[in-house]
């Protein structure tokens, strides 16, 4: 079994457990592992006095152009929490640290091939993950109750994905609907299209235990068996997945 824990005090991971309140360990006790290792680091969206001097000029107008404060600032904090966690595997400042732009806007790091990374945010956290030699994606919702999910499915879920969500009960769809979503964001976060490929062109097993698999997709050149869906335990109130390409690996989990 994929050892899914925290790391012991060797530094390794544990073996798998679901113990949440084990799981997560101090960003002050990372240190470097084997490539196979999947670190995921979580943190609160809240600026810190050099989050702003950190950033490039391009991420700063960037930021800046969202017009609640709030939002604006949590935007910055989001970027430079990324450099100051690449920074620990580059071994240089995170103001150092510089990125390149897939098609549809993914960042990559612009002189290094590894690692590769993902980030996340919504509202007052952050997700991000960290591997070598695959593609990753991550993603992280808020949870919201009221929503119309069943109609929310029926416009971005495949069909079958939209069916398995109505046939459960009420009280059970708000779950599973979240659960579907950051699974299917973390696939298409991993490939780097955005919503440029239909998100109901795929279709992922999300209903009952387990983080599921993907059942079927038509993005070109796929193979279902290539990615591996891990969900990330935030609490009651956030839902996290990633989505990882090639064998499942250990996991470290850190926060920040």
């Amino acid at each position: 079994m994929p050892n899914d824990r925290g790391p012991g005090t060797d530094g390794r991971p544990d073996s798998a457990s679901d113990d949440v309140a084990d799981r997560w360990r101090s960003a002050q006790a990372w240190e470097p592992a084997p490539d196979d290792v999947i670190d995921v680091w979580r943190f609160e969206l809240e600026v810190q006095d050099d989050d702003w001097a950190i950033l490039t000029p391009d991420e700063t107008q960037t930021a800046n152009r969202i017009v609640v404060e709030e939002k604006r600032n949590r935007k910055a904090s989001a970027r430079a929490h990324l450099r100051r966690i690449l920074a620990r595997y580059l071994g240089t400042p995170p103001q150092d640290v510089r990125f390149t732009y897939g098609e549809h806007g993914k960042p990559m790091l612009a002189e290094h091939d590894e690692p590769r990374f993902n980030l996340s945010h919504s509202e007052s956290k952050g997700l991000a993950a960290v591997s070598r030699g695959a593609r990753i994606g991550v993603d992280l919702e808020l949870a919201r109750e009221g929503r119309e999910f069943t109609e929310i499915a029926d416009r971005f879920f495949s069909q079958a994905e939209s069916a398995a969500l109505r046939a459960l009960p009420p009280e059970a769809r708000p779950a599973a609907f979240y659960r579907a979503w950051t699974r299917k964001e973390a696939y298409l976060k991993a490939w780097g299209t955005g919503l440029s490929f239909p998100s109901n062109r795929f279709t992922l097993d999300y209903v009952g235990e387990g983080p599921g698999t993907l059942l079927s997709t038509e993005m070109p050149e796929d193979d279902v068996s290539r990615w591996h869906f891990k969900d990330v335990e935030l609490g009651p109130a956030y839902t996290g997945a990633i989505c990882l390409e090639g064998p499942d690996r250990p996991f470290r989990w850190w926060v920040i």
